[in-house]
């Protein structure tokens, strides 16, 4: 294996022990669409994209996230025989405390490090930030 290898692996087991590391609410399918709406509403076709997932399923999740008031459909203005999944201010608050809860569970185990590998873990933010650049921006 070699370095990049290593370090992708490194990644991967790190993002699944956050996924893991706090209890959930909502599946983590509905919590990366309620991530995914975050950005912009869409329609369910580009959700279902996005998300590697059928169209019926991602019907069936957004029928779901509605009744739960976590998203809202509304007509496209672009296509009015469209309409498009909005993030609602409820689940932009679940969201936002997700990620809080998963932020607050890391800097926990962070605090717990010894000195040099909390070094060395600031030492790599310019390259995650570079890896993470435009997770969180809005749909082009």
């Amino acid at each position: 294996m070699d370095q990049d290898e290593k370090i992708a692996d490194a990644l991967s087991r790190l993002v699944r022990w956050a996924i893991r590391v706090v209890p959930k609410q909502m599946s983590m399918t509905a919590m990366s669409t309620l991530s995914t709406l975050s950005s912009g509403p869409l329609r369910i076709s580009e959700l279902a994209d996005r998300e590697g997932a059928a169209q019926p399923g991602m019907t069936a999740l957004v029928n779901r996230l509605e009744t739960s008031g976590h998203v809202r459909r509304a007509p496209d203005p672009s296509d009015g025989r469209a309409t498009l999944v909005h993030l609602t201010t409820q689940g932009q608050r679940d969201l936002d405390a997700r990620r809080a809860a998963r932020t607050a569970a890391l800097r926990t185990e962070i605090e717990r490090l010894p000195a040099e590998h909390r070094a060395a873990l600031a030492g790599a933010l310019e390259a995650i930030d570079y890896l993470t650049a435009g997770v969180d921006k809005p749909n082009d």
